[in-house]
């Protein structure tokens, strides 16, 4: 039979529009501008003789026939990774190869890695780690655990939890220089992250302090430097959320104004780890597994400690259905 069927790459970008019900979604996922993915919807209404989608200005509502041809296209797209994976060769033994920010490794991930390995018999894992984004099909990995405010182009996020923030000090240092008030804190010296953030002047606002004198910064490239670098008394500083608890617990720390003084932050200032893959990577079973336990076992308030908002933050998947239903 002779198929007379539009282009497959047509049909790829319709089946994300409708998924996603936004251009500029289904765009961020494929990799292409909107304007790019616009033309497309274009050609395939032009191909079928057939309107899909009502626009105006600010919205973009499927048609009746477009949510019956969905269903097809879906189908059907579904039915061709199916035959690819059935056609490629299975490994010996099931494979994960991760890419992990070095705070997550060593506060949520490596303590609870035997509850997921146990599942996953002669699970053959390989987890590097580092702070800096990589590409995922360079380096062979299946997937990145990031820290970010926003993820950076070219990925598929499942936002996994927040790094909630403690701006921390050591007692000697706060005898030395009181913070009795939150203008006090103009006489310290930070100590922040290398990468680019906006914690020091967003928590400055958040206490009222509208001035914004020079200050010496010392940005430090791991969690684990700033750490350090806090409690040697070389400034205030962010500690994340567990450390700050140990901190505040055993005296060697001190947080001038609470501990929960950063919950106040809005969702999109408060940085944050996500699992990041390729948007064209068909997600093996065991990343699947991995993503779901790591939603539903790992980043929990009761691992954290606190009730994370990035996982409810708007246009975002709140429970990682978007990445388990790929593939």
């Amino acid at each position: 039979m002779r198929y007379r069927l539009p282009p497959l790459n047509s049909l790829r970008i319709f089946e994300a529009v409708m998924r996603h019900g936004s251009i500029r979604q289904a765009a961020g996922e494929l990799c292409l501008t909107p304007q790019a993915v616009s033309q497309q919807l274009k050609h395939l209404e032009a191909h079928l003789d057939l309107q899909l989608f009502q626009r105006d200005v600010r919205s973009l509502k499927p048609t009746p026939a477009a949510q019956t041809f969905y269903l097809h296209v879906r189908d059907g797209l579904d039915r061709f990774a199916d035959g690819v994976q059935a056609v490629q060769v299975a490994p010996a033994r099931p494979q994960l190869s991760l890419y992990v920010s070095p705070y997550f490794a060593t506060e949520f991930l490596v303590p609870r890695l035997g509850q997921f390995t146990s599942t996953v018999p002669d699970l053959d894992l390989r987890m590097a780690v580092g702070v800096e984004p990589v590409q995922l099909d360079a380096q062979s990995l299946d997937a990145a655990i990031h820290w970010h405010y926003q993820a950076p182009p070219g990925f598929a996020e499942t936002p996994l939890i927040d790094d909630l923030k403690v701006l921390v000090a050591t007692p000697s240092l706060l005898q030395r220089l009181p913070v009795n008030e939150p203008r006090d804190l103009l006489a310290h010296s930070v100590i922040s992250s290398l990468v680019t953030n906006t914690l020091w002047e967003d928590t400055l606002t958040l206490l009222g302090v509208h001035e914004r004198p020079a200050q010496p910064v010392m940005r430090l490239h791991t969690h684990a430097a700033m750490m350090e670098a806090v409690l040697a008394g070389l400034g205030v500083g962010f500690i994340s959320w567990a450390d700050a608890v140990r901190g505040v617990q055993s005296g060697r720390l001190v947080a001038p104004f609470g501990m929960d003084l950063l919950k106040q932050l809005p969702p999109q200032q408060m940085p944050r780890f996500s699992l990041l893959v390729r948007p064209d990577q068909a997600y093996s079973p065991v990343l699947r597994q991995f993503t779901r336990w790591l939603l539903e076992e790992v980043c929990t308030e009761a691992v954290s400690g606190f009730v994370s908002t990035c996982r409810q933050a708007p246009d975002e998947e709140s429970d990682g259905t978007a990445l388990l239903r790929q593939g």
